[in-house]
């Protein structure tokens, strides 16, 4: 499956397809660079904002007067996400460029071998004045299809991947946030327990001295009515003192009545 473009033409190439037209030339493009920056191209650029790689171009043709079908192999290490495409000529100049600031076009692993297909738009040129340079790599482009459209099933299988690989960090950062919020309560409810330990000692403290002032005053209450009985006691002497002294004053009254009368 071919990618279709539709790329910013450069003044740099529109330059030079004026002069390759003035001449009689048609020009060539030889070789596809990718880079990984996404924004909304302009024509004063002369080349990629960030290139990584540069492959030729390994087979292609036209299928219109101003629409080529090319296809590059990419096959190093490079690994990175395909958000910009240049179109380069043989004399190194950049013909158009290509790139999103929402979106890439795909992604390339390192040590997988990627097969590049494009549909090459060139609007305002002159018809049949761009051609494209193979490298004579044999690439059959019905072949080529159906490699992409396997390339671009295992980019998507690659992209899906890689949104598991952030749900998973995101459902990690929330287990984690899960996690810091049970230690919390874990910590408060052993605060509140040694806390309620705490007031219960207390409790038991003031219960023990109240029980002391008690057995204090049982003690006091024991004496003082023991103190009370003494005194009843005493009391209950000192009557009877009393009384006998009373008997013995009239008694000693009664004689000596007695011995005056006599």
């Amino acid at each position: 499956m071919s990618t279709p473009l539709i790329p910013q033409l450069l003044d740099s190439g529109l330059a030079a397809i004026q002069l390759a037209s003035g001449d009689g030339v048609k020009l060539r493009i030889t070789h596809v660079a990718l880079g990984d920056a996404g924004y909304t191209p302009t024509a004063g650029q002369t080349g990629l904002q960030h290139e990584i790689v540069r492959y030729p171009i390994a087979d292609g043709k036209s299928v219109g007067p101003r629409q080529l079908h090319l296809t590059a192999l990419a096959d190093d290490n490079a690994e990175f996400w395909v958000r910009e495409v240049g179109f380069v000529l043989e004399n190194g100049a950049f013909l158009a460029v290509w790139s999103s600031p929402s979106r890439a076009l795909a992604y390339k692993q390192a040590g997988l071998e990627l097969l590049l297909a494009y549909d090459l738009t060139l609007a305002g040129v002159p018809a049949d004045s761009v051609v494209v340079q193979s490298t004579g790599a044999g690439l059959n482009l019905h072949l080529a299809e159906e490699l992409a459209s396997l390339a671009a099933s295992a980019i998507a299988g690659m992209h899906v991947d890689l949104q598991q690989e952030a749900q998973l960090a995101h459902y990690g950062q929330e287990l984690s946030v899960v996690r810091t919020h049970l230690e919390e309560l874990n910590q408060r409810a052993i605060r509140s327990e040694i806390d309620h330990g705490g007031r219960l000692a207390r409790a038991e403290e003031a219960q023990h001295q109240h029980g002391n002032q008690l057995l204090a005053l049982g003690q006091t209450s024991q004496r003082l009515d023991a103190l009370a009985s003494q005194q009843t006691s005493d009391h209950a002497n000192l009557l009877a003192l009393h009384a006998a002294n009373s008997a013995a004053i009239v008694d000693l009254q009664s004689h000596y009545l007695k011995g005056v009368t006599a």
